[in-house]
């Protein structure tokens, strides 16, 4: 008789959970079209200013103060005609428009991850923008050191124009380590998870893993007419490493936003028992129903 009453009111308490969750579902996140395209947008305004035009505007506007009487002659100095000093302002430039629009991002995704929060217990004090700004200097800074590593390693020279070695380094970390640490943080699981097992979860992870990516395999191709006997300006090191990671980031702008609205779509088709994983489930539901 006791174990008769023990089953029954298992059962019992079963039949009340399962009744609970069908009447309480989870609210499934909306996907931030509108905020992922300006996101996208500003990517690329800001990759194709902060390299084409302000250091040209820059450098002219310099030298117009300086020498008054050379203005034509000053006002091609491009990536092409002198990388150095203009690399300089493409990194400044650069370091404090993703700072910007890291810091944006990083509120956006904080306050969206509010409810989760509230919803457990405790909830915890969120971090202030002095600490991730800190420490996403400090990321980039280790991505940077990587960066000049693998660079030397592919062939760049220890010693000889290591300046130039350098500027690769910062602009690809600039555009790879430094905006991604906005929203990662210090979770080296979510690094190696999006970076090395190339498994990105979220819609953001999917547009940095896409972003950055692109941008190393674009550096790592535009290295490839450097040997070549054209005698080209633009073949100087390391403008077409610098060229190619932009036009790639560019691309994978793109890329990044076409693959989160793809993983869009997939999650609407398990929501509705369209996909493989909702029909595992309502078998999974439909045995347990039978027992």
């Amino acid at each position: 008789m006791q174990r008769t009453t023990t089953t029954a009111t298992r059962q019992g308490l079963d039949k009340v959970a399962t009744e609970g969750s069908r009447t309480a579902p989870t609210a499934q996140p909306t996907y931030p079209l509108l905020k992922m395209t300006l996101v996208a947008m500003c990517n690329l305004t800001m990759i194709y200013s902060t390299l084409i035009w302000i250091p040209t505007w820059l450098n002219s506007y310099t030298h117009q103060a300086d020498q008054k009487q050379d203005t034509t002659n000053n006002n091609s100095t491009t990536l092409q005609n002198a990388p150095l000093p203009s690399l300089s302002w493409t990194l400044v430039t650069l370091f404090g428009l993703q700072t910007v629009l890291g810091l944006v991002q990083w509120s956006l995704h904080s306050s969206s991850n509010k409810g989760a929060k509230k919803s457990s217990k405790g909830g915890g004090s969120s971090s202030s923008v002095f600490s991730v700004l800190n420490t996403s200097i400090a990321i980039g800074a280790v991505g940077t050191l990587i960066c000049h590593v693998f660079a030397v390693l592919f062939g760049a020279g220890i010693f000889n124009q290591a300046k130039e070695t350098s500027q690769l380094a910062v602009y690809l970390s600039l555009l790879t380590f430094y905006p991604a640490s906005f929203v990662l943080g210090t979770d080296l699981k979510s690094w190696l998870r999006i970076f090395v097992h190339n498994s990105p979860g979220t819609y953001t992870e999917a547009a940095f893993y896409c972003q950055g990516m692109m941008a190393i395999f674009g550096a790592w191709l535009g290295s490839i007419v450097i040997p070549l006997d054209w005698d080209r300006p633009w073949q100087a090191w390391p403008v077409p490493c610098v060229l190619g990671a932009f036009m790639f980031y560019c691309i994978g702008t793109v890329v990044g936003l076409v693959v989160s609205v793809v993983m869009r779509q997939r999650a609407a088709r398990n929501e509705f028992g369209i996909g493989s994983g909702a029909g595992t489930a309502q078998a999974g539901s439909k045995k347990n129903k039978s027992q």
